[in-house]
């Protein structure tokens, strides 16, 4: 009776959460939570394709003196170790939402501007979400923690519940934002989290900056992301984000 009382609790929960979620979507008139973001140079040539949790803090970073928007490095850094550097592009003519990117993209404004994102195994950077967002204290840790689901296994299946186009970018599929509207891939080159310094090193090369990579905002996760998992859950997690793992060539 007691687990069945749990799990009916829990569906109750997830309903709520995904309920939440639906309301924030339509605020934005293609049904997307937020849209997806891109940073662009004209003066250098290159498109940065955001995706989140994925060392997009230190990428923005590393990237500032190319366009002359006034702090760096740690400084941009506040108390609770958050950062400014999103605020400071958001605010600034070089970030770009998706509609208006693909539709210069589309009227050929991009053509030989160097693409570039960074990916990270679908597994880790779920667990490198919830240790930054649900734990730490912020919009997500506090709805999580008044519906008693703040513990990795809930958020994950609240995270399962949660179609692309209501889920906050920070655990929305890695794949959105880096196809086309012709569902071709964006990205000249695809970096990724597991050789990250390696990888930034050759889009350094390509467009110009001579700076090493920072890491501003550790998530605080302390052990390995497999810990978090057991059969069941992976597999389900696997299935949410089935598309990055086919495009990106993932395992778990």
């Amino acid at each position: 009776m007691k687990r069945l009382e749990s799990e009916r609790n829990r569906g109750e929960d997830l309903a709520k959460l995904s309920a939440i979620a639906l309301r924030a979507s339509r605020r934005y008139p293609d049904g997307m939570r937020r849209p997806a973001k891109y940073i662009v140079s004209d003066e250098h040539r290159f498109v940065y394709c955001i995706v989140q949790k994925v060392a997009c803090s230190s990428v923005k970073t590393a990237l500032l003196p190319l366009f002359g928007l006034g702090e760096t490095g740690s400084n941009l850094v506040r108390e609770d170790r958050t950062t400014s550097v999103h605020r400071l592009f958001a605010e600034s003519p070089y970030e770009l939402a998706s509609e208006e990117f693909l539709r210069g993209l589309a009227e050929g404004r991009y053509d030989g501007y160097f693409k570039f994102a960074f990916v990270r195994n679908p597994w880790d950077r779920l667990v490198s979400c919830w240790s930054q967002k649900a734990i730490r204290e912020g919009p997500i840790a506090r709805r999580l923690s008044r519906r008693g689901t703040q513990d990795f296994r809930a958020f994950a299946e609240m995270v399962c519940a949660t179609p692309d186009k209501r889920a906050n970018p920070h655990f929305r599929s890695q794949h959105v934002g880096l196809l086309s509207e012709s569902r071709e891939r964006l990205p000249d080159f695809l970096g990724r989290f597991e050789t990250l310094e390696e990888d930034f090193a050759l889009v350094a090369g390509k467009i110009g900056v001579e700076t090493e990579l920072p890491h501003l905002t550790p998530s605080g996760q302390t052990h390995p992301y497999r810990d978090f998992y057991d059969e069941e859950l992976a597999e389900k997690v696997g299935g949410r984000f089935r598309r990055d793992v086919e495009l990106f060539g993932y395992t778990f």
